[in-house]
């Protein structure tokens, strides 16, 4: 089944900052969701890096592109007061995240009950393997930024939401489309089926 995405702006990255990050990165090959976690660690500690790439918008969470090639694609995530993603995948891409300024908290989808989310600082990061369900909310900073690297680059990404029978429903969109939270209240998520 093929799908149909609305094409995406994004703006133009630097080469300048592309040049720098490539010396962080080891090329040819694509990365396990751990190598993701160090990638984007090893940027959140290199400002030079990532605040170049800061926008302020009160009205949408911002993400610009700071680097890619055919195995990885990295971005910087600028994120104000309200703005969250809600839960969604990655589809087979896995991602590495890390906070590099301000705080956000990633959401894990639970059946069944409520996940505490997991308090995103400085310097803490993430990974997860395609499939990958979370979503990511600001808590504090203006803005609070993050740093995304996806292995292979983020093409398709599923967004959850509850149709109105209350059954899960998982829409694929393009990966530079923005995210929107469509929520999913934590308390109606409940796994059922014949026995």
């Amino acid at each position: 089944m093929a799908f149909e995405f609305t094409p995406v702006h994004v703006d133009p990255f630097s080469e300048e900052l592309a040049e720098r990050t490539a010396e962080l990165l080891t090329p040819g090959r694509q990365y396990e969701p751990a190598a993701l976690e160090a990638v984007v660690r090893a940027i959140a500690d290199r400002d030079d890096l990532w605040r170049p790439l800061i926008v302020i918008d009160r009205e949408r969470r911002r993400y610009e592109l700071l680097y890619e090639d055919r195995w990885i694609d990295i971005w910087v995530l600028s994120w104000m007061p309200g703005q969250r993603t809600g839960f969604h995948d990655h589809d087979r891409s896995g991602v590495g995240l890390c906070c590099a300024q301000g705080a956000l908290d990633e959401g894990m989808l639970v059946l069944g009950g409520r996940a505490t989310p997991i308090r995103l600082e400085p310097g803490v990061s993430r990974n997860g393997s395609g499939g990958y369900i979370h979503s990511v909310a600001h808590v504090e900073g203006e803005p609070a930024v993050s740093i995304h690297a996806y292995s292979p680059p983020l093409m398709v990404v599923g967004q959850y939401s509850q149709d109105p029978s209350g059954r899960l429903v998982r829409t694929p969109e393009h990966g530079r489309k923005e995210l929107y939270d469509r929520t999913i209240p934590g308390d109606s998520v409940q796994l059922t089926g014949a026995t």
